[in-house]
């Protein structure tokens, strides 16, 4: 199976995500935008929209994103699986009416994490509910109209969504390894600094404690999302068959 993958940044990749994907039998197409200015060509049976850190409705400074979210409705629209990961998610939550604005306070580092009720999704069946998972965002998003809340916390509501049967909006960031967490140090600003003044600290030590069960939840996430990208390739191959 084919998965285009929309990376924003090079700091942001879709990391260890990306490799259970791959072990699952994916073929990852990266669409690097400070590299090319449009999406590769080709025919994709999913589509991955990463982080960012800008803004997703900042389409004067970033004109790739109005694509990116015209993407997310033709892959929806035929029924393929889409996946957004914070950016990503806010994208998802802009094309379907949802609003995206600046969130009353931050999340940078682990967070803890709640499902909402008892969910068919076999990714958050298991879910120990209070497990942390990286977060790296300012802005949040209102749910698109029809959209079931999947992950919540008290500091930013809407963490996890699913919209229809295969599109799925994350806040926080499954994909992350300690070297890309690490990496995010780079985008510090001057109110981080004030703010945050231990947050290397902090990740280093959140790192030891949180990643291996992070990255556990995140091969069970990977594996259901592809097999939904299996099955839907597998019917839209037997309508045209029909």
């Amino acid at each position: 199976m084919d998965i285009l993958v929309v990376q924003h940044v090079e700091a942001d990749p879709v990391g260890i995500l990306g490799r259970y994907l791959e072990v699952n039998g994916a073929w990852l197409h990266t669409w690097l935008v400070p590299q090319r200015s449009t999406p590769p060509q080709g025919h994709y049976d999913g589509l991955i929209v990463l982080g960012g850190p800008m803004n997703a409705c900042e389409d004067e400074n970033f004109p790739h994103l109005a694509r990116v979210t015209e993407l997310i409705r033709e892959f929806h629209s035929q029924g393929k699986p889409v996946l957004g990961i914070c950016l990503g998610a806010q994208l998802i939550a802009r094309a379907f009416g949802g609003r995206v604005y600046q969130n009353e306070i931050p999340e940078l580092g682990f967070t803890p994490l709640f499902p909402v009720a008892e969910s068919a999704e076999p990714w958050i069946q298991d879910y120990l509910p209070g497990m942390p998972m990286m977060q790296w965002h300012f802005d949040t998003f209102d749910l698109p109209a029809g959209a079931k809340l999947l992950l919540t916390n008290e500091i930013c509501t809407n963490q996890a969504f699913r919209l229809g049967s295969h599109t799925y909006a994350l806040q926080f960031h499954p994909e992350v390894t300690p070297d890309i967490v690490m990496n995010w140090i780079a985008f510090k600003t001057d109110w981080i600094e004030a703010h945050y003044p231990h947050l290397f600290e902090q990740l280093q030590e959140q790192l030891v404690m949180h990643w291996v069960q992070s990255a556990q939840f995140t091969e069970k996430l990977a594996n259901a999302w592809y097999a939904q990208v299996v099955a839907s390739a597998q019917t839209v191959s037997l309508l045209r068959q029909s």
